[in-house]
């Protein structure tokens, strides 16, 4: 204000301007934050990153995700000087001295006790008091923690190791300078591979932070979870260099599929028990020996599927996709195993063929040794417990040092005769069991109850083939009548078409006809009221205008879904009217 009084006291001033600036602010006080010019201790770092950036270019050292590779060179190729002194009280102190009398500056490994210049002694040289930038420490980390600059054969044993995981925002701060300097002191990069993951969030979409005091502690979701539910929800949710979002309700997944292998665990148990001259640590080795006289379809289905988990786990993991193998593992114990085999081996479980019931115990055990395995990296603590309840392992042994599971030889897949096609049908099967299923729930069948079913097969061999099914069928459909039979023309009662066929549902004695048809009546026309109220939100030219995207797409996906709930019950009150 001043300045201006002055300029217009002289009649100097053309005009003013408003202008905004920027001035800094510290963060958790809001003080002021004044910069003013200092003398700094530079490192010069073009020569650094020259040879740290053809070790990237050339594939010594790859980025995952790969797209970091651009911010990396972008970043290498532009780098500037690094100012690496610090004006504050803690830290390493800048190893350059001065001598008082004659003013000479140099860089020393330890104090020295003369000036190399002018002799003077040791009461008379000052260190720098500042101290080195706290990333200067850090570049050095993957070596120094190894006993470097000394000989040490932890160094040699260690240096250099195999894989990096860290954040993408120190990419530059840490990572690349780690490179730099294994490159310059060490001879060789000091990893191979960078996996940059993304950064939790809360569900709202904001970084977790104590400020915004949005933060989750880890201890509160092991306390309440387990920590491999925090471990195994947070891979199956993320994806490879994605950031995610959380909330404590996100790790119910990983608590919950703990379960389900738990409870898995204590039901083979329950009947290995039953088989105790069974050697479980020979089989869980993969010393698998089975009847192949024995052996059903879905037995051979389970064995394909658990070939194919292993090859698909491994490639995910190799290729660092860690969700696409929480997946794999996921889809395969839960749906094939605890859903489906589980469920079909009950039948030969508690029947009283001897022989067909070790043949799937020593099914199940290899297939859930062999899911243990590919689950430890995912859940280490659950697979572990375990393996030793299992029998699976000694006192003195770890499922952490059990060899990573392996395909089965082309020996034993002829042996056992798995084939696709053998998958292809049992796969097909399941689709007509689910198809049941849901026609029982379609008309409000109680699930306990044991319902009359008739399958309309495609071809006489699919009918000769379910036919030879036939109690299984029965067994997972609750059904204590079932017909099967090839061809046919459509029945006028509710049924679902399937690949290997067409499942109907007699509803005659099942269900009251006329009171179901109220039922879905009065939904429909609920349904429908919905339905007419989402149409004239979109249809309105002002609510479309003036919408986020946001909440029109909600809009429209919900008219989806009411349209097609509406299209369901339309053809269930349809297939209720027909039976009246």
């Amino acid at each position: 204000k001043q300045v201006i009084a002055d300029l217009e006291a002289q009649g100097l001033l053309v005009k003013t301007d408003p202008h905004q600036h920027a001035v800094g602010h510290c963060y958790r006080c809001d003080t002021v934050v004044e910069p003013r010019l200092s003398k700094q201790w530079f490192v010069r770092m073009k020569p650094l990153a020259e040879p740290a950036i053809e070790a990237v270019r050339t594939g010594k050292i790859v980025f995952v995700p790969q797209r970091w590779e651009k911010t990396y060179f972008d970043w290498m190729e532009n780098i500037r000087d690094w100012c690496i002194s610090r004006q504050i009280w803690w830290g390493h102190r800048i190893p350059v001295y001065t001598c008082t009398p004659c003013g000479h500056e140099w860089a020393a490994k330890t104090a020295p006790n003369t000036c190399p210049k002018c002799g003077a002694a040791a009461d008379q040289i000052t260190q720098d008091e500042d101290v080195l930038d706290t990333w200067f420490s850090s570049w050095l980390w993957p070596f120094s923690t190894f006993g470097w600059p000394a000989d040490h054969p932890d160094l040699k044993f260690y240096y250099p190791t195999t894989d990096l995981t860290t954040a993408p925002d120190i990419l530059f701060f840490w990572v690349a300078r780690m490179i730099m300097a294994g490159c310059k002191f060490m001879g060789e990069v000091p990893f191979r591979t960078v996996y940059l993951h993304g950064t939790v969030r809360d569900d709202k979409g904001r970084k977790m932070s104590k400020s915004l005091g949005n933060s989750i502690d880890p201890l509160d979701i092991i306390e309440t979870y387990s920590a491999d539910a925090l471990r195994f929800s947070l891979m199956l949710i993320t994806s490879t260099g994605m950031d995610v979002y959380v909330n404590m309700e996100k790790f119910e997944i990983g608590r919950n599929f703990a379960t389900k292998i738990w409870n898995a665990a204590r039901f083979m148990k329950m009947h290995m028990e039953n088989a105790p001259d069974m050697d479980w640590r020979a089989m869980a080795a993969g010393e698998l020996t089975l009847d192949a006289a024995l052996l059903r379809d879905d037995d051979r289905h389970m064995l394909a599927k658990c070939e194919a988990a292993i090859q698909a786990v491994t490639e995910h993991l190799e290729k660092y996709r860690l969700q696409d193998g929480a997946l794999a593992i996921y889809d395969f114990v839960w749906g094939n195993f605890c859903d489906w085999y589980l469920e079909y081996a009950k039948q030969d479980l508690y029947g009283t063929d001897d022989a067909r019931r070790r043949q799937i115990l020593g099914v199940m055990t290899d297939v859930f040794a062999k899911a243990l395995k590919l689950l430890h990296p995912y859940m280490p603590f659950l697979t572990e417990e375990l393996w030793h309840q299992m029998g699976y392992g000694t006192a003195e042994e770890s499922i952490m040092r059990a060899p990573w599971p392996k395909a089965y030889t082309e020996t034993q897949n002829r042996a056992w005769g798995l084939s696709a096609e053998v998958t292809a049908y049992v796969d097909a099967k399941r689709e007509l069991i689910t198809a049941g299923r849901a026609l029982r729930a379609d008309y409000n069948v109680a699930p306990a109850k044991f319902v009359h079913h008739i399958i309309q097969a495609v071809d006489e061999a699919a009918a000769a083939r379910l036919a030879a099914d036939a109690e299984t069928l029965k067994q997972q459909l609750r059904s204590d009548n079932l017909e099967i039979a090839a061809g046919g023309g459509e029945k006028a009662m509710p049924g679902t078409l399937c690949k290997l066929g067409t499942i109907y549902l007699p509803l005659e004695g099942v269900v009251d006809v006329k009171a179901e048809a109220a039922r879905v009546k009065a939904e429909l026309d609920k349904t429908l009221g919905f339905l007419k109220g989402v149409e004239a939100k979109l249809g309105n030219a002002g609510f479309v205008a003036k919408a986020p995207p946001a909440v029109i797409g909600q809009q429209r996906a919900k008219q989806k879904e009411l349209s097609e709930t509406v299209a369901r019950l339309q053809k269930l009150l349809a297939t209720f009217s027909a039976a009246g």
